[in-house]
């Protein structure tokens, strides 16, 4: 480890030199990464066994590297979230006479078991046994509660609703 006299003379040395390049790298708006960047090779640069033969060079890459793999994490997280929140959980059919919104927000309205237990099997193709395993309950009642959950989706979609149906699927 580097002693912390050496890391104080570093950092007096090349601190603010360091934090403009690292804005540099990250582009306008994004201080708070290339600050966190900075910070984040100082801690590095501490835990070194043996101080580099050029601090400054060093710590550049580190901070480099640091600042390009929170964007591209930063990326990827945006695409995922993006694909996520704004599509429906089931794609529009011209064929059918159900709205994909419409789906989706009746199965938001069912418990949790229930919506998961008709997602499982209908789009993930689960065996009621296979879903028995992950939920840890009985293939019954996961089929139970695949039925109710489905009798409570074609009631709201017909317009008649029993609230017993709608009982037994969130047990």
């Amino acid at each position: 480890m580097i002693d912390a006299a050496t890391l104080t003379q570093i950092w007096n040395q090349h601190a603010s030199r360091l934090l403009l390049v690292a804005r540099s790298i990250a582009g306008p708006g994004r201080t708070p990464l290339a600050e966190d960047a900075v910070q984040e090779a100082y801690v590095i640069l501490a835990v070194q066994d043996k101080l580099p033969n050029d601090p400054l060079a060093w710590l550049v890459c580190v901070v480099r590297n640091q600042i390009l793999q929170s964007i591209r994490s930063g990326v990827r997280r945006d695409l995922r979230e993006s694909i996520l929140t704004n599509k429906p959980w089931f794609e529009p059919d011209l064929h059918e006479k159900l709205d994909a919104e419409d789906v989706t927000t009746a199965m938001m309205k069912l418990s949790s078991p229930g919506r998961e237990i008709i997602v499982m099997h209908l789009w993930g193709e689960m065996s009621f046994d296979s879903i028995g395993e992950v939920l840890e309950i009985s293939r019954a009642t996961a089929h139970r509660r695949y039925t109710a959950g489905m009798q409570i989706l074609r009631q709201q979609f017909s317009g008649d609703r029993d609230p017993q149906s709608m009982r037994a699927c969130n047990e």
